[in-house]
């Protein structure tokens, strides 16, 4: 290959594909029609999940030094709260939501590509293209870019990628179908500061009668207010003023709080819509251009960046002729349920907390204590709004054998402390910092005996080449995490697959376990 992959759109989509090509040694061309990196914040909630895989590729520990740390979400109806969901109780060590400017960000990405030999190219739009999908030639997708001079640059690339936002040229050129709706209500938006009686440890949702209401820390008394059926009109042409949001905190919340120093404000529909398809020939796409949806819950950049996650290593493999095409599929396969369960949860939660109607309305303020203080919602709820919960059980790539521990194919695998060894010595650390994002690695728990590795299974392991990495672990008797070892691993000899997105791809016990190894790469993997 020697074209270079053509991104389009460097949001924080656009960005991690760049940041997952081009750390796999793909050529990547990354252009965007702005001529300037916006400075306006518009996504701000950072979960868990992401900041999972962002700190193994060395953003994280920045974005968290730099962002605000919220403990916990409080729920408000009839003038007090409702409930308070607890992010203490996610399984991951960055249990907490994480409030950070979008600019900042993309930022962060930017200079993680540059360390790469990437840089954005600004002012150049995608303004045609065409695909030859049978094609055998190596750059069978033509593109036509606009530059900011008028210049016209025709081009060709062997794959391109989607991360343009809600108004792709991939998605209309293909007629994809945007399928979903437009929201009736209206919302405001704005960044300012707040003096009252606040905290800044947890986001504040308020339920009332007047609709729905959120503020989003951003630190140093710094919110984000987002709320629907504002008192202002749109049409005026300016955006709601400092008066205008005080309004509508003053009759949606009862603690106390006066606002001041507005950095910017808007007004804003929600559109709740995907596509169909993620893949069609060479094109693929993802984030806003695959999938928007309601703010609720802080899920529509974290949901895009971790469809690049996914695709990443997938287009790598099947770029250098690793995998087979069919590889791809699995993209659209595996995310197109993630991206389904996300829009129907924030429309639903978005039309719950938000309704007007007075039976809604007296439901969750009556109910809403007992069911959100129930210790299942807790822990299901921070689990699934954190995105920690996210996995591919019946995914095509999940292959699940007999094995004695709860951890299943297609399941995020979870951070302990371990014992391992990938050499000739024992080591030390985190489960989590053995893993590698850009390879397969070969978790073989020996389980409460620990025995010699066997040789079937080391040369199965070395059918794979370069492509993974074995690592054996010790008993759960010599791991800090015994407990959490048994529970996720067993107690008996298992082998855990892990894909470079740190999911299970194949689970199995030690008997079947050098035969299954060996069938998974010759079904995924194309011999070198």
């Amino acid at each position: 290959m020697t074209d270079p992959i053509l991104i389009v759109g460097a949001g924080p989509t656009g960005l991690t594909a760049a940041l997952e090509l081009s750390r796999a040694g793909i050529p990547v061309r990354l252009i965007d029609k702005l001529t300037e990196a916006v400075t306006t914040s518009r996504a701000v909630g950072i979960q868990a999940r992401t900041l999972e895989l962002l700190q193994q590729r060395g953003i994280a520990e920045e974005m968290a030094r730099l962002g605000n740390r919220a403990e916990a979400g409080s729920v408000y109806g009839g003038g007090r709260r409702l409930f308070r969901l607890d992010f203490g109780r996610v399984e991951s060590r960055y249990n907490f939501l994480l409030f950070l400017s979008q600019a900042e960000t993309e930022r962060l990405l930017r200079e993680a590509i540059g360390r790469q030999g990437v840089a954005v190219e600004r002012g150049a739009e995608l303004v045609a293209l065409s695909q030859d999908a049978l094609s055998q030639a190596p750059s069978p997708v033509k593109a036509v870019l606009r530059h900011s001079d008028g210049r016209l640059e025709p081009m060709q690339t062997p794959w391109l990628v989607s991360a343009e936002g809600a108004h792709s040229v991939v998605r209309s050129t293909l007629d994809l179908p945007f399928e979903g709706k437009t929201l009736d209500e209206q919302y405001a938006l704005g960044d300012l500061y707040i003096d009252g009686d606040l905290p800044d440890t947890d986001f504040h949702i308020f339920s009332s009668s007047h609709g729905f209401m959120g503020l989003f820390p951003m630190g140093d008394r710094r919110f984000r207010l987002i709320a629907c059926d504002p008192p202002g009109d749109p049409r005026r042409g300016r955006p709601p003023t400092l008066d205008e949001l005080q309004t509508i905190y003053d009759q949606r919340s009862h603690i106390p709080a006066r606002f001041r120093d507005m950095g910017w404000s808007s007004w804003f529909r929600i559109n709740s819509r995907m596509v169909p398809r993620l893949r069609v020939g060479r094109l693929l796409l993802g984030g806003d251009a695959a999938h928007i949806h309601s703010p609720a819950g802080a899920q529509g950049m974290n949901t895009g960046i971790q469809d690049m996650v996914n695709l990443g290593w997938k287009l790598a493999l099947v770029a250098k002729g690793l995998a087979p095409a069919a590889l791809l599929d699995t993209y659209e396969q595996e995310r197109l349920p993630v991206m389904r369960d996300v829009l129907f949860k924030t429309e639903s939660l978005t039309g719950l907390i938000g309704s007007e109607n007075p039976f809604v309305r007296a439901l969750v303020n009556h109910l809403g204590p007992f069911i959100g203080g129930a210790g299942f919602v807790q822990e299901n709820g921070a689990a699934r709004m954190s995105q920690i919960a996210v996995g591919y059980r019946s995914g095509p790539l999940s292959e699940e054998h007999a094995h004695s521990g709860g951890l299943r194919a297609g399941d995020r695998v979870p951070d302990l402390r371990i014992r391992f060894r990938a050499g000739d010595a024992w080591e030390e650390g985190s489960l989590f910092g053995a893993l590698d994002p850009l390879r397969f690695v070969l978790l073989v728990a020996h389980g409460e005996t620990a025995a010699a590795l066997d040789p079937g299974l080391r040369d199965a392991a070395a059918g794979w080449g370069d492509l993974v990495r074995l690592i054996e672990l010790a008993s759960p008797a010599e791991t800090a995490d015994s407990a959490k070892y048994k529970a996720a691993l067993g107690h008996g000899s298992s082998i855990f697959l892990v894909r470079p997105d740190g999911y299970v791809g194949l689970a199995a016990g030690e008997k079947a376990a050098a035969r299954e190894l060996t069938t998974y790469r010759d079904k995924w993997i194309t011999p070198a």
